[in-house]
């Protein structure tokens, strides 16, 4: 009895044997017939590229993207390598998240997320912007005149370096980002006096010198507190750099 079990146990695994290796033989074959079948339609010219699109450009040339994706029509759609053409694009310094698809109409989809400007660099050469993570993403232009401004001595930095190639814009602009909501709207510019001297150009007319990008919260409620006690009184500057002991000089001292 214990024999025809065992006999029965053995018969039902190698069945189950034989089925899995059916399975396996069959998907084996679907995926051969498949690959054939697509290879057939690649080399008829059923699987080329029709056009590549972009989408989400801005400021940026769409021409310009196409160039860096360097996407060919009439190359396979199959052997396309998204993640290759996503890094060539997002090398752009005005692009902040590139993102490439294939689509069923024989497209290529190139998606970018421009970088937005948020404050402007001003030296020799041309004048730059900077977004909010300090990529230097391109040259000022028409749109970019209501921008804060960081004003600089020397050479700016150049499209696609970032703030950190020159020591007082990186700081300056650390400054500029330190500074809470309703001070930073209160700054026309920013200006580089140094390395690591910086100092804030209000509307009003009021230079605060602030210095170094340090311990920024305390030198906020300084500056806060110095305008709101001085009130309407003519004031050429205020300096923070010790905001435990601010210090305020008159106009015409």
């Amino acid at each position: 009895m214990v024999d025809e079990r065992i006999a029965a146990r053995r018969a039902a695994l190698r069945a189950e044997a034989r089925r899995r290796r059916l399975r396996r033989s069959f998907v084996i074959m679907a995926f051969i017939v498949v690959v054939v079948a697509m290879l057939s339609i690649d080399r008829a010219g059923g699987f080329d590229i029709v056009a590549i699109e972009v989408v989400g450009t801005d400021r940026l040339d769409s021409d310009r993207v196409r160039a860096v994706a360097d996407v060919e029509t009439g190359a396979s759609i199959v052997w396309l390598r998204t993640g290759t053409v996503e890094y060539r694009v997002a090398s752009l310094p005005l692009v902040r998240t590139a993102e490439v698809t294939r689509t069923m109409r024989r497209t290529v989809e190139v998606r970018v997320t421009e970088r937005v400007p948020v404050v402007q660099v001003r030296g020799r050469g041309d004048d730059v912007v900077v977004d909010r993570d300090g990529v230097i993403i391109d040259v000022v232009g028409a749109d970019d005149a209501a921008l804060p401004v960081i004003d600089v001595r020397g050479t700016v930095p150049a499209s696609g370096d970032t703030v950190d190639a020159h020591r007082g814009v990186a700081n300056a602009f650390d400054v500029w980002r330190g500074l809470s909501g309703p001070l930073r709207a209160e700054v026309l510019a920013v200006r580089v006096d140094g390395p690591e001297d910086a100092t804030a150009v209000l509307r009003r007319g009021i230079d605060v010198r602030i210095g170094r990008a340090d311990r920024m919260p305390e030198k906020v409620r300084a500056i806060g507190a110095v305008l709101a006690d001085i009130g309407e009184v003519p004031v050429a500057q205020i300096d923070v750099r010790a905001p435990a002991a601010p210090v305020v000089i008159p106009t015409g001292e």
